[in-house]
């Protein structure tokens, strides 16, 4: 009987100390839940502050370039440039998944402490069942402090997002819209590849950036792989770093991309006097530009002394040397800026281009010319004494004129045909440009009284009743403008001349975006 009533009393003492514990737990409940929850919160700051069991890996430049960033694949040919990425765009996903792992293999061991503990003795029992009466408190804790930390960061990252995509936006959309009332591209003058954005070259360690403009590599600025601070934005960037072309890496003019960029390829037969209105053309730009507070000035070195051996020509009277045939040509790139200013929406970049006229000979030819698919007006050169009806006029006494001229032996009728089919062929919109029909030599036409309406300004009435009525048809069905000039390029080059060779150039110049002067057309038709 004494052992029956010691063991009743041993129960009693147990279910009172059961009772008790499971008292003072449940008491304790709500602190293990609330610990729980801070937990979740503490697990989130240490993986944010690179601290904690499992510490998120670091998205780095290298992750952006192979693809392993989480980063949308971008457009076109190159992949992400090799700089570090924006937060919110990369890095908060492996932030996330660190924090919820931290959180979970906090959990996961206090559990599997508390289940284990005293193994093999008489205490596991009560060890099992504390760490199911407390665990679970600070299990549901964690759970309830995750949601919020979740629903914390989606309000967070929403916020942050917004305010970065609006910035983004921001920025890109003043770059394009201001580029575009510039008419601003960049032009490479070796491969004559044109892009709205041309690639920049880092000043740090000189990697290439293809699209430096605002985005998941930064809004304001990106930082590139090597640390450097880069500018966003092609209008910022053109002013602090070297562009170069997306197709060919090769450098292109000084404020390509940023500032007006006209494109003026000049295209007629062989020995038509297309370089030699190329040189005269600039010179008497220059003259031109100068009265009005414009200075011509020069961004690459070949340009300079193209330029200046054309100049040496024109005003020494000298002959000009035919271009070689075969040769693909760059392009002479000057600069115009208004006032001196260092502006760019003061600035523009005009690039003449002057290919051989064997290339204008045979539609096989010119497939290499694709700065023709990119000029927004073209310069076709007439030479009048190639016209039969002129040479029949020439006869006499007058015969030796025609000697004098050195004529070219195409058929401008001809190589128009040809250079507008390349054009039609390539996809170019020849509805949307327009062409300065220009003829030269006018300096040797003035006294005929046959030229006379020729000199005087009548240039289409002139070449229809010449015979090239076809041709001033079919431009004028192709082009969206034509307008006809007649130029001298040894008297012309005279300030105020009325035969200056500068107007055809300052025209295209006008339509361009770079106006010089008011547009009188003293000795122009339009059409």
């Amino acid at each position: 009987m004494p052992y029956v009533i010691g063991a009743l009393l041993v129960l009693c003492l147990g279910l009172w100390l059961a009772t008790v514990v499971i008292g003072i737990v449940a008491w304790l409940f709500p602190l293990f839940v609330v610990f729980g929850s801070s937990w979740a919160f503490v697990s989130t700051c240490l993986v944010l502050a690179g601290r904690g069991t499992a510490q998120a890996q670091l998205v780095t430049p290298n992750d952006v370039v192979n693809g392993t960033a989480g980063l949308r694949k971008p457009k076109g040919p190159f992949p992400h440039d090799w700089a570090w990425p924006g937060y919110l765009a990369a890095q908060w996903r492996r932030d996330l998944i660190a924090s919820w792992q931290n959180g979970l293999g906090f959990i996961a061991r206090g559990w599997q402490w508390g289940l284990n503990y005293g193994t093999g003795s008489k205490l596991r029992f009560a060890s099992i069942g504390l760490t199911v009466l407390i665990w679970s408190g600070v299990t549901l804790g964690s759970l309830l402090g995750a949601a919020e930390v979740l629903v914390i960061g989606a309000v967070v990252l929403g916020i942050g997002w917004l305010g970065r995509g609006s910035l983004v936006g921001l920025l890109r959309g003043y770059d394009f819209v201001v580029r575009r009332l510039r008419k601003a591209s960049g032009s490479c003058p070796v491969c004559y590849h044109v892009m709205a954005v041309p690639a920049y070259r880092c000043d740090g360690c000189q990697v290439v950036h293809h699209d430096i403009r605002p985005g998941a590599l930064g809004a304001a600025s990106r930082t590139c792989g090597c640390g450097a601070k880069l500018p966003t934005t092609v209008l910022r960037a053109s002013k602090r770093l070297e562009a170069l072309c997306q197709r060919c890496d090769r450098p292109l003019r000084g404020g390509s991309g940023a500032v007006t960029d006209i494109r003026v390829p000049v295209f007629g037969p062989v020995s038509a006097g297309k370089t030699r209105l190329v040189h005269a053309g600039l010179v008497t730009l220059r003259d031109r530009a100068a009265a009005e507070g414009v200075v011509l000035d020069f961004v690459d070195g070949a340009s300079k002394q193209a330029f200046e051996h054309g100049e040496q020509l024109i005003t020494t009277g000298g002959d000009t040397t035919k271009t070689p045939a075969g040769q693909l040509p760059a392009a002479i790139t000057v600069r115009f800026t208004r006032g001196g200013s260092a502006k760019a929406r003061d600035q523009a970049l005009v690039h003449l281009f002057d290919a051989a006229g064997e290339f204008y000979l045979d539609r096989d030819d010119n497939s290499e010319l694709e700065f023709l698919d990119h000029a927004g007006g073209l310069v076709l050169v007439v030479d009048p004494f190639a016209i039969g009806w002129v040479r029949d006029q020439l006869g006499g006494a007058l015969e030796s004129r025609l000697a004098q001229a050195h004529p070219s032996s195409g058929d401008p009728d001809q190589v128009y045909q040809v250079t507008a089919r390349r054009l039609r062929d390539f996809g170019v919109q020849t509805e949307r440009r327009a062409l300065a029909v220009t003829v030269v030599k006018a300096d040797l036409l003035t006294d005929l009284p046959w030229a006379a309406d020729l000199c005087a300004g009548a240039v289409r009435e002139w070449l229809n009743t010449a015979g090239l009525d076809n041709l001033v048809l079919a431009a004028e069905r192709d082009f969206a403008e034509v307008r006809y000039f007649v130029v001298s390029s040894v008297t012309g080059t005279r300030p105020g001349h009325r035969l200056t060779p500068a107007e055809p150039f300052r025209w295209l110049m006008g339509r361009g975006g770079f106006a010089l002067g008011r547009d009188e057309k003293p000795t122009t038709e339009a059409v």
